[in-house]
């Protein structure tokens, strides 16, 4: 069993159910009913208590196609790792705001739906341990108008200035633009 922080064995990697949420979109309901199925298997539970699925078996329900670093990545945020939550968080980030300025079809529409959820969820978990670069990218999802809440434009701002204050350079930047004394 892995420990607090810790990634389990990478050749059984598993993420908790609330990653599995997250990360594809579909609620906690939708997941118990597969696990019971038999479509999705449930591992032992983690240090944590969490549920536990093993993630070859939600992977194929990520928006995202993942690489494999990408995918371990995956495994090291969902085990509490701040530095891989910002990464997850901005690569969801990053597909989100992309598919906001796509064309046409309906994949980039469909991973900005989700994209921006599974940003967000990230984001916080490390912006929690006080990620700088999470704090920043929570501020660009808000100001883009994700985040779950109609109040976006304070809380850009409000990350904005929170990751300008843990020394983000491009937030300090921002602000600085914001009042007027861009140097």
């Amino acid at each position: 069993m892995s420990e607090l922080g810790s990634a389990p064995p990478s050749h059984h990697p598993a993420i908790s159910l609330e990653a599995a949420v997250a990360l594809t979109g579909r609620s906690r309901r939708t997941w118990w009913r597969r696990i019971e199925a038999g479509a999705v298997t449930k591992l032992p539970p983690d240090a944590r208590g969490r549920t536990m699925l093993a993630f070859g078996e939600v992977r194929a329900a990520i928006a995202l196609v993942l690489d494999d670093q990408e995918a371990d990545a995956i495994v090291r945020a969902d085990a509490g790792q701040a530095s891989a939550q910002a990464q997850v968080g901005a690569m969801f980030a990053l597909a989100a705001l992309t598919a906001l300025t796509a064309v046409s079809g309906d994949e980039p529409q469909s991973v900005a739906r989700g994209g921006g959820g599974a940003a967000v969820y990230w984001l916080q978990l490390a912006a929690a341990q006080n990620d700088a670069d999470a704090m920043h990218w929570l501020g660009m999802l808000h100001a883009a108008g994700y985040g779950g809440s109609d109040n976006h434009e304070h809380l850009a701002l409000m990350w904005i200035a929170k990751a300008a204050a843990q020394g983000h350079q491009i937030a300090r930047e921002q602000l600085a633009t914001l009042r007027g004394q861009r140097r």
